[in-house]
């Protein structure tokens, strides 16, 4: 079935060359890791060694010549990856969800996802589905060291760049750079092969995933709940078809929840405008600036889902209490303030779910 932000009409080009950041680092050797490595990797299949910090001592390398999109300036893709992997130095385990590497692109880019030491109810943070929505990757990198700081108080997951190829090209899916008539876009957050049919609840809305990534991010989640379940979970994202921005509220509170509310505040006074009231381009209702549960099949409507199909079979979700969605007006406000705005939404609900932290 559609999906709301999994198909959206966009208008963009692809970058030539003349748009692009360079990247001379080679891939990732080592499929997951905890605490401290050896601040050097040896040669791997040829590739050449991270140049990340050694502090941060991590085996993650990207393929050499690895070109960012940067005509917006957006962060290029091998500091993003230096960024999230100081988390390492804290005590998280880092773990490749996928090698990404859809037709058409030269190499495969890791997929990571970052699990903070502690078990328990957690705080998931998602960005990046989308690749020409940079505000929310480069918010996560800005806000590491408080992201790294909420992890030692409770559990977090992190997974910061979820479509690393589409961030690099600025393609919206793993297949094409924007909605087509004609081509299914591959999200990489599609979820249709999990959630229940509305037809018939026995059965998936797909029949498989619609991609490799999708497979290998949706089949994380559900291995992760156990350790991980999550009690709330923030994705961030963008549209630049839309003048002013909204959140979904995907969670059991919908429009009444109180960190929807506090997330429309925080994005008024860092200069987002904010559509308070009426529909969506999509049709559905906003109330106070927050849009309460929707079927989309998206990522959002798998964490917040009791029940899922695995395997054909209905098995425990991730069930999360509070799902919210940032969607910011790409079109309509530079990139450096759209960066500051998620940065300081981030931050903002990272104190509060610091201060209301489950008991253990």
């Amino acid at each position: 079935m559609p999906m709301r932000r999994a198909v959206r009409t966009r208008r963009q080009t692809v970058p030539d060359d003349s748009s692009l950041h360079r990247c001379h680092h080679a891939r990732m050797p080592s499929r997951s890791f905890r605490g401290h490595c050896a601040a050097t990797c040896g040669l791997v299949l040829g590739l050449i060694p991270v140049a990340f910090p050694a502090a941060a001592a991590s085996p993650v390398m990207l393929p050499p010549g690895v070109a960012t999109y940067a005509a917006d300036g957006r962060q290029p893709i091998d500091a993003l990856y230096a960024a999230y992997l100081s988390l390492v130095e804290h005590g998280w385990t880092v773990e490749i969800v996928a090698d990404s590497r859809p037709a058409g692109t030269a190499a495969a880019l890791p997929i990571l996802a970052l699990r903070s030491p502690p078990h328990g109810a957690a705080v998931w943070m998602l960005a990046g589905i989308h690749g020409e929505e940079p505000a929310g990757p480069n918010a996560i990198a800005e806000t590491i060291d408080a992201i790294a700081a909420l992890g030692r108080e409770r559990p977090v997951v992190l997974m910061p760049l979820l479509n690393p190829q589409g961030y690099a090209r600025n393609w919206r899916y793993l297949n094409v750079p924007v909605y087509s008539e004609t081509v299914d876009g591959q999200s990489v957050g599609d979820s249709s092969h999990l959630l229940l049919s509305s037809e018939d609840p026995a059965r998936a809305r797909a029949g498989a995933p619609s991609s490799a990534e999708a497979g290998a991010i949706t089949a994380f989640i559900l291995r992760q709940i156990g350790d991980y379940p999550p009690a709330s979970s923030i994705d961030l994202h963008e549209d630049n078809l839309i003048d002013e921005g909204y959140v979904y509220s995907q969670g059991a509170l919908g429009a009444a929840d109180p960190l929807a509310i506090e997330a429309v505040a925080v994005l008024k006074a860092e200069g987002v405008p904010i559509k308070m009231d009426g529909k969506t381009r999509f049709d559905e209702a906003i109330v106070g600036g927050i849009i309460g549960p929707v079927v989309d099949s998206s990522i959002d409507e798998l964490m917040s889902s009791a029940t899922v199909l695995a395997n054909g079979r209905p098995t425990r979700g991730p069930a999360a209490a509070t799902v919210l969605v940032l969607e910011t007006p790409a079109a309509a406000l530079p990139l450096a303030q759209r960066v500051r705005a998620h940065a300081a939404l981030l931050r903002r609900l990272m104190a509060l779910m610091e201060s209301t932290k489950p008991p253990p």
